[in-house]
């Protein structure tokens, strides 16, 4: 795996994405910034029309989400209020999202010990600001590692 930095990163085992035939793919974002939840999901419905995209502000939004809509791809913000960290630990160890790719954004430097800790968790970390042709690239490379399209 090749992080938002060029550096290569060791791919995490995982279960793999369960294909469901003729299922569209479908992607959780959660964010607490407005703005950078209907950028991801306009880019994804109009550059990746492949998926079915579903938002949540903050965690427990997000879990609201999870019975029924049984995402593919979780992309998510690093930090939240009250939720210092290891989000994407808490999402590996749930059944509901084992399977996921998890795409982590942040505004935090790259060499933030978070950000590094992120790494090791997630199938890719981006640093924002970020472009609309890198946001892109790095979830149909996330998604083709998995085997999902």
């Amino acid at each position: 795996m090749i992080d938002s930095t060029g550096t290569a990163r060791p791919a995490r085992a995982r279960d793999s994405a369960p294909v469901v035939p003729g299922r569209r793919l479908r992607a959780l974002i959660i964010d607490d910034d407005r703005e950078v939840l209907a950028f991801a999901a306009e880019a994804l419905h109009s550059f990746a029309p492949g998926f079915d995209v579903a938002t949540a502000r903050d965690p427990e939004q997000a879990a609201a989400w999870l019975d029924a809509f049984h995402p593919d791809l979780l992309v998510t913000e690093l930090k939240f209020a009250g939720h210092e960290g290891g989000l994407a630990g808490r999402l590996r160890a749930d059944p509901r999202t084992r399977h996921c790719r998890v795409l982590i954004t942040s505004t935090l430097p790259p060499g933030d010990p978070r950000v590094e800790d992120a790494r090791l968790e997630a199938d890719a970390v981006l640093v924002k600001p970020i472009g609309l042709p890198f946001l892109l690239q790095t979830i149909r490379r996330v998604m083709n590692e998995s085997g999902s399209q």
